[in-house]
């Protein structure tokens, strides 16, 4: 058997053999690529090449072993991660969010100030200064190297400082040079201003091109894997003069969604929220006009033959493209920006909202495109009859195309929190009532968070969003020629990669936010199951292990959160959001657990034990459960007074109190407690049985002191017993 004893320091190797260069304080660089995080679907080239250093023991000789690690997938959040961090990890991992309401950013530059730059632009922020054995030692370090810190980003996370000085001033500790020590912040961009400029880059040459000529001379096509994603057709034709068949003036063109905002793709449609619609529109087309013809021939005059000139020009006078109508069933929706449309009534002084009804619906999106077009033909000769006509003529036509969508929310979903506050082990229950899910008119909920005193937990949901990319190439095509340029990841890019949402159930998890002052555990205690999310099917390249079976929804999620905290009659708030950002109705019950006092009296001359349960002020608390060791029965029922009697079967007595379960109804709740009582009549036990009961004792720490003295008085009391029977 192989044991591993020792987990030593992890290599990223396919983040130094990329070359991807550490932060350097001071220098604002700049990372190409860091929107690969954004591409879950992409190859990953680095995955599985990372390597951890582990020491092994077997047959007694302890040995230094690599082994590879497949790094599981990373959740993207406002604070996870830093322009280099976002590029290691792009590279071994996909990423994913738990929400949509594109509030998410992605860094893609260093930015450093220095925290006394810092103070002047954002005001005296929190610093938060955490010994290095409680934090990340991967992360910066204090200028000795003992202690990470890290100052609150205006925009609620925290922003790591260089090279800071950490002096202590009785039990705080405090930075001493603001002047020098480095805060290390970002450039970030926010998933909705990316998918901004993707569709403004794929409009450069129709709504945003600089002239007409330019907006009919080139189409933008996107393509994935040598496939056009949205697929173009030709149209508008005209007769040729001299010449049989048509030429279709329209060449390359679409009209298309890159994404529904805020939505997903899910089970062959988009899913998005029934109270605001709002979608990405590319579409592009060229014009391409007959060439110009001429043929020779011959006319005959008399006996003799000339030659003359069949010809035909063509000239472009005017052309006219747009999207024309953007709808959602019933709902023509607004142009709010290039390529922008919504639901929203934006023109209206309230800027009114136009929800979609809960359901399955259709968006449609129409391009047209008018051609005027002259053709001047004619015959041409020295000697035979001449003659040209000039005519104009119109040519349109009208592309649409069209993508299911369903609409939800999460109106009819209600969170009840419950609160039973003990001291260091609070019980926190969640309770849903109502529809959840991601389709079938229920919005999936984001999270619940729970504050208690100073501690903060969050249970989050089942969904998993992963960014995919839909285009790996754009194709630039015009009349002579057609270029293929590779879609980009980075910032500032002429044809950024198109992106939308892909939904991977995963699990319901508890995490609490540790703190510098305390830490935080959770332990599930208590689920009520309600159905499943089933698998969906995701693109190969994507690693979702829990995606492989359904995925569980419940009633109810319970537990225990446990902390070093133990204060009780702290504050409580709740809240909860749904996958949009917008709030559930969330209701909190806050139940204070009361103190408990067990009492044990033996009477020897009736060989019996009066156990008596009370609370802090000396309240009888009946119909609770006693457990007992030294007695009959091993378990007893307070009554009315609080009393119960048990009959004694050894020296001492030990009685629990469990304290209420938070599942029971009560009026009131009381804490665990026990109390031990030792009988004075003349029975002989061997010390080994006192001994056992001390065993039993020391294992609660709460107890131990009150334990060993009663066992001493014990072993004291024994010990004189016998001295005076002999």
């Amino acid at each position: 058997m192989i044991i591993l004893c020792v987990t030593s320091a992890l290599v990223t190797a396919a983040a130094d053999e990329g070359g991807v260069p550490p932060p350097e304080p001071g220098v604002d660089r700049i990372y190409n690529e860091t929107f690969r995080v954004l591409a879950s679907n992409d190859v990953d080239p680095g995955r599985g090449s990372s390597t951890v250093l582990l020491y092994e023991y077997e047959n007694g000789a302890i040995r230094e072993v690599n082994r590879t690690v497949v790094t599981q997938p990373v959740q993207l959040q406002d604070d996870s991660i830093r322009p280099r961090d976002a590029l290691v990890i792009a590279t071994e991992s996909d990423m994913y969010q738990t929400g949509l309401h594109g509030r998410v950013t992605v860094p893609y530059q260093d930015r450093w100030y220095t925290l006394e730059e810092w103070n002047r632009k954002w005001g005296q922020r929190e610093l938060r200064i955490i010994p290095i054995y409680g934090a990340d030692s991967a992360r910066a370090t204090d200028s000795e190297g003992k202690y990470t810190v890290e100052v609150r980003n205006p925009n609620g996370w925290w922003d790591p400082i260089y090279d800071a000085k950490v002096e202590r001033t009785g039990n705080t500790l405090n930075v001493t040079n603001p002047e020098t020590a480095l805060v290390h912040t970002a450039e970030y961009q926010t998933v909705i201003e990316r998918k901004r400029e993707i569709v403004h880059s794929l409009l450069r040459y129709s709504e945003l091109a600089p002239s007409e000529a330019t907006a009919r001379d080139t189409a933008i096509v996107p393509i994935d894997n040598g496939t056009e994603v949205f697929t173009t057709v030709d149209g508008a034709s005209t007769s040729l003069v001299w010449r049989s068949g048509s030429h279709a003036l329209v060449r390359d063109a679409y009209v298309g969604f890159i994404d529904v905002t805020p939505g997903v793709w899910y089970r062959g449609r988009y899913v998005t929220h029934s109270g605001q619609v709002n979608t990405h529109v590319p579409w592009d087309y060229r014009i391409e006009v007959p060439s110009d013809y001429s043929e020779s021939d011959s006319c005959t005059i008399g006996n003799s033959t000339y030659p003359l000139t069949r010809w035909a020009d063509y000239r472009l006078i005017d052309s006219n493209a747009s999207v024309v109508n953007v709808t959602a069933d019933d709902i023509r929706m607004q142009r709010w920006g290039p390529g922008e449309w919504t639901t929203l009534n934006h023109t209206s002084p309230d800027s009114e909202p136009r929800p979609l009804p809960v359901g399955e619906h259709t968006m449609t999106a129409q391009l047209r495109i008018e051609i005027e077009l002259e053709k001047h033909y004619g015959v041409s000769s020295s000697r035979c009859s001449e003659w040209d006509r000039l005519e104009q003529e119109s040519r349109a036509m009208t592309i649409n195309r069209s993508v299911p969508i369903e609409t939800v929310n999460s109106d009819d979903l209600e969170i009840d929190v419950r609160v039973f506050d003990r001291p260091g082990e609070d019980i926190v229950a969640v309770t849903w009532t109502g529809e959840q899910g991601l389709a079938a008119g229920t919005a999936g909920w984001e999270y619940v968070e729970v504050h208690i005193g100073e501690k903060t937990m969050y249970v989050t949901a089942p969904w998993r969003f992963f960014s995919v990319a839909r285009n790996t190439h754009v194709q630039e095509r015009t009349r002579e020629r057609t270029s293929e340029l590779n879609a980009s990841h980075s910032v500032g890019a002429r044809y950024p990669v198109m992106l939308r949402y892909r939904m991977s159930p995963a699990t319901v998890e508890v995490q609490a936010e540790q703190s510098a002052a305390q830490h935080i555990w959770w332990e599930t205690t208590h689920v009520v199951e309600t159905g499943s999310v089933a698998a969906t099917p995701l693109p190969d390249t994507i690693v979702a292990t829990e995606n492989t079976e359904p995925s569980p929804l419940y009633d109810q999620y319970a537990g225990i959160l446990k902390s070093t905290d133990t204060v009780t009659g702290e504050s409580v708030s709740v809240g909860a959001i749904d996958v949009w950002g917008f709030p559930i109705e969330t209701t909190q019950t806050v139940t204070r657990y009361e103190r408990s006092v067990l009492n044990v009296t033996i009477d020897d001359a009736a060989s019996t034990a009066e156990i008596s349960l009370r609370d802090e002020f000396g309240t009888p608390i009946s119909g609770r459960s006693i457990y007992l060791e030294g007695t009959q029965a091993s378990v007893v029922t307070t009554d009315s007074s609080g009393t119960a009697t048990a009959e004694i079967t050894n020296p001492i007595v030990r009685a629990r109190f469990q304290g209420d379960d938070w599942r029971a109804s009560t009026d009131r709740y009381y804490l665990s407690t026990q109390a031990l009582a030792v009988s004075t009549k003349p029975i002989v036990v061997g010390a080994i049985q006192i001994v056992g009961y001390l065993n039993d004792a020391v294992s609660n720490v709460a107890l131990f002191t009150e334990w060993l003295a009663l066992g001493v008085f014990a072993m004291f009391w024994i010990r004189i017993f016998h001295r005076r029977q002999g």
